[in-house]
């Protein structure tokens, strides 16, 4: 009897073992809707060197549509799951007055869900012409821009429950992506 209680325990202990394996970590809430979406643009020229608010949007529940269509200034698509965010550039390049990103010239997409984000990566998926990095928001995060390019878009944000930036910098070529028909993804 003690010997069939010592090969229970220890098939119970390797099939226990087997399922967080199979399984692995347990993951947070997946995200029902996007909060809130802010972008700042900086770049020398254009805004003397600083941030100026583009576009806010959200709430958006998160579906199978593109949740953001013509974000920031007609510039891209937002695609969102509950586990991705895709920037799909769609912008008519002759409207910019930056296609080729310096190194005083900065995007800024700040974006918030309903539920707190804990990591974020870029995508192999994402346009290698995209010169960008994504960060966790924390909680409570409060931003702010000097101005904005639409009269009444606010210049302060609160990311209740975080979110992601993603900062797209010098070295970026629109050009290239458009071309290429690219995308930034970001998982989360």
């Amino acid at each position: 009897m003690k010997h069939l209680k010592s090969n229970f325990a220890t098939a119970l202990f390797a099939g226990t073992a087997l399922t967080f394996a199979t399984i692995g970590p347990v993951a947070a809430d997946t995200a029902n809707t996007l909060s809130q979406a802010v972008n700042f643009f900086e770049n020398g020229q254009a805004t003397g060197g600083n941030p100026m608010t583009v576009d806010a949007k959200g709430p958006v529940a998160i579906s199978d549509a593109v949740e953001l269509p013509g974000f920031a200034f007609a510039v891209y698509d937002v695609d969102v799951t509950s586990d991705s965010l895709t920037m799909t550039l769609v912008a008519q390049l002759e409207k910019l007055q930056v296609t080729l990103y310096d190194d005083t010239t900065f995007d800024r997409y700040y974006f918030a869900f309903d539920t707190e984000i804990i990591s974020a990566a870029l995508s192999d998926l994402t346009d290698e012409n995209f010169n960008a990095t994504v960060e966790i928001v924390a909680p409570g995060t409060t931003v702010s821009s000097v101005g904005a390019f639409v009269e009444g878009l606010a210049t302060e944000f609160t990311f209740e429950t975080g979110g992601i930036l993603i900062t797209v910098g010098e070295g970026t070529d629109l050009s290239k992506i458009t071309e290429n028909g690219g995308a930034l993804t970001v998982n989360f």
